[in-house]
């Protein structure tokens, strides 16, 4: 899981919508291993899902001043 968050902080310049939408889809579907196993009661796996959410919360923001065009 925090492979794919290392990879999807590098720059990432989107060309449109789709491309930054593309990018949250990917980050949800990744957090889902990590979700079923924090349930489980899987300590690490709550720490690498809750830094998951930190960043997808950041992303997010960014994808909202994308489509306003800021």
């Amino acid at each position: 899981m925090s492979d794919i968050i290392e990879e999807q902080s590098e720059e990432f310049t989107p060309q449109d919508i789709n491309d930054f939408y593309g990018r949250v889809r990917l980050l949800v579907e990744s957090m889902e291993e990590d979700a079923l196993k924090a349930n489980g009661g899987n300590k690490a796996a709550g720490v690498r899902l809750r830094k998951s959410l930190r960043y997808l919360k950041q992303f997010s923001g960014d994808f909202v001043k994308f489509t306003l065009g800021k």
